[in-house]
């Protein structure tokens, strides 16, 4: 009996700690936790203005990139802290070694053997608002001009200019 009271015990001093993720506005990614007890800092009337380096490459080429799920959990949060759609203006750069996750799904199973994990959560993305960029110079260091791109996916010149661009814009950059 004392054990079954031990393990009720910590089932009940444990509980607040086990909660699942929820997705807000992107369900194929970017879960985040609901934190009740957290003081409000976004301002839901000011105007957001992100930019996202996408710079590092995939675990494993069958995995959803950790950056681009940070993008998404980045959108979920806001969305969950009361900002309005039209209060968020986000804007993802693929560079460096996140390059190939710009691959349509034929050219990504072409190179790594199975289609681009990637596709559902971009295209969602891009459902919501995000805009991205590939980097025009990763797209040739990388040998991949001629490939199928994502159609949400905009060749820019390169990477360094987007990024000084949109900052003087007033953009936040975030590395995720």
């Amino acid at each position: 009996m004392n054990k079954v009271l031990l393990l009720l015990c910590i089932l009940l001093a444990t509980k607040g700690f086990s909660q699942t993720k929820v997705f807000p506005v992107i369900k194929s990614g970017g879960g985040m936790f609901e934190v009740p007890e957290a003081i409000p800092v976004a301002d839901k009337k000011m105007k957001y203005k992100i930019i996202v380096d996408l710079s590092k490459a995939s675990d494993k080429p069958d995995s959803v990139n950790a950056s681009l799920d940070k993008l998404a959990r980045l959108v979920n949060l806001h969305a969950e802290a009361g900002i309005p759609k039209e209060n968020i203006d986000v804007v993802g750069v693929f560079h460096f070694l996140a390059t190939p996750i710009i691959l349509e799904d034929e050219a990504y199973k072409k190179k790594f053997g199975i289609p681009n994990p990637n596709t559902t959560l971009i295209n969602e993305l891009a459902k919501n608002g995000v805009k991205f960029f590939v980097c025009g110079q990763s797209l040739r260091a990388r040998k991949l001009v001629d490939e199928k791109r994502n159609a949400n996916i905009k060749v820019a010149q390169s990477a360094l200019i987007t990024f000084s661009t949109f900052q003087n814009k007033g953009y936040a950059l975030i590395l995720p």
